[in-house]
């Protein structure tokens, strides 16, 4: 067990839209690498679509795209930090392309969300050694307001020496009032390897301060070797102070095959936002 104080995200973010239906969004972070994270420009011509153009986000999978801010827990599932396209190659799930994305709505809610795009394998800084040029595919339905189901796909079409990187991934979530419910698996596919996970996690808004969570995840190092998975359990409570302060507090758990083994881990990350 490690002990210390880290700043894992120190963020600066500009955004907005100087003319109607054009809007721009720059991100960059002080700490980690790449360094410029979001450059990108959107023009939405309706609900129903948008072109998005620049480095942004590769569309797979809810807890890979929602903001850390935003995230639950304190960090990411292990499966999502290890499969998702973009999070495997150490460039926070980032890549340069061109996106249309948009949605259906039934009055005011929507039913139907999708998004795919292009994408060059590489980041404008800090681009990882090895570019997988690909498409990607995201598709969200949500039956109800509370429920949502979906999935997604991810390819490279161009690769050196033949490793062709190919990910899926299938989710659902029920929010009904205070509660979350929501779970993903992934499977990964990196030449001959292949890899998958998941997780699951529940959590409630019990007041406009207190949210109570927990998560299972599990992982699967190489499919067709035994003893390569492992399952992590974590517990936690955030504290919210207005829209400013979040202060999380996550103790778990995780049990690794071959050998056998338990190990341990507490985390408490402090949110501010300006």
């Amino acid at each position: 067990m490690s002990e210390g104080i880290q700043i894992p995200r120190a963020r600066v973010i500009v955004s907005g839209d100087p003319v109607s239906k054009l809007s721009y969004v720059f991100q960059a972070d002080l700490h980690n690498s790449p360094y410029l994270l979001d450059a990108a420009i959107t023009w939405t011509f309706s609900r129903e679509w948008a072109i998005t153009a620049g480095q942004f986000k590769i569309p797979f999978g809810t807890e890979s795209l929602i903001a850390d801010n935003l995230d639950i827990p304190i960090t990411r599932a292990r499966a999502v930090n290890s499969l998702s396209p973009g999070r495997d190659t150490g460039v926070q799930a980032r890549d340069v392309g061109l996106q249309l994305a948009g949605a259906l709505y039934r009055d005011r809610n929507p039913v139907l969300e999708y998004a795919a795009g292009v994408f060059r394998g590489q980041t404008v800084v800090e681009a990882p050694r090895a570019h997988y040029p690909a498409v990607a595919a995201r598709l969200m339905v949500r039956p109800t307001p509370v429920v949502s189901v979906g999935g997604d796909w991810y390819s490279s079409f161009s690769s050196a020496g033949g490793m062709d990187k190919r990910s899926e991934e299938a989710e659902g979530s029920v929010h009904p009032g205070p509660m979350l419910f929501r779970a993903e698996q992934i499977w990964a596919r990196d030449g001959g390897l292949d890899r998958r996970g998941g997780y699951a996690l529940a959590a409630c808004r019990l007041s406009l301060h207190w949210e109570p969570l927990a998560r299972a995840d599990w992982l699967t190092t190489n499919t067709h070797k035994a003893n390569a998975t492992s399952i992590a359990y974590i517990a936690g409570l955030n504290f919210y102070w207005r829209k400013h302060v979040k202060v999380g507090a996550n103790a778990g758990a995780q049990h690794d095959q071959g050998p056998k083994r338990l190990g341990g881990v507490f985390l408490i990350e402090t949110t501010l936002g300006f």
